[in-house]
């Protein structure tokens, strides 16, 4: 009796109860579907943990909301995924070539930027494409010339071109680069 009473008055929850219901059973499907088709199903993680917590904030019976935290993947992504992007993301921000980078000195480069442009690679064997953010760019000295690299945050390269001087290495890359010298001075 007292659970129908409940139902009757916290449709907002009830509904939200009910996606959680639907998003675990997605997200264990997923799983299924993964192990036995061997390649990664997404499912939805972390989904109902949130929405049994909005739900039961929503009700009479806020208390409740501490069965959210019983989601492991809510707890996965609170204590490891998180945390764990504020540090990469730090280390990104805070990175510094070493005098040498691609086997050749370094004669500037700019710091990191969530995306200064998007360079658009097709793909060989159908007619998409890869979206690659350039997060960085690096000019290094090479046999009297100087090459302008176009880095993602992970160090891969992709695209260089060849120039005569710094100075037209810059204009070739985003107007909104910031570039460091190797001395660490910001320039104006």
């Amino acid at each position: 009796m007292v659970i129908i009473q409940f139902i009757k008055e916290n449709i907002i929850c009830d509904i939200l109860l009910v996606f959680a219901l639907l998003s675990w059973g997605v997200t264990i499907g997923a799983i299924i579907v993964s192990k036995k088709s061997g390649h990664y199903v997404s499912g939805l993680p972390a989904v109902g943990g949130i929405l049994v917590i909005i739900g039961f904030l929503t009700s009479s019976v806020k208390w409740l909301a501490v069965l959210g935290l019983l989601d492991p993947y809510l707890i996965y992504l609170i204590f490891v995924v998180i945390p764990g992007s504020i540090i990469a993301e730090s280390k990104i921000k805070k990175w510094e070539p070493s005098e040498e980078y691609d086997g050749f000195p370094v004669a500037d480069f700019t710091r990191y930027h969530k995306s200064y442009e998007e360079i658009h690679t097709p793909f060989e064997d159908s007619n998409g494409y890869m979206v690659n953010y350039i997060n960085r760019y690096i000019i290094i000295s090479k046999d009297g010339r100087y090459e302008l690299l176009k880095v993602q945050f992970t160090d891969r390269i992709i695209e260089r071109y060849e120039f005569d001087s710094i100075e037209e290495c810059r204009e070739k890359a985003s107007p909104k680069a910031k570039w460091q010298k190797m001395t660490g001075e910001k320039e104006a």
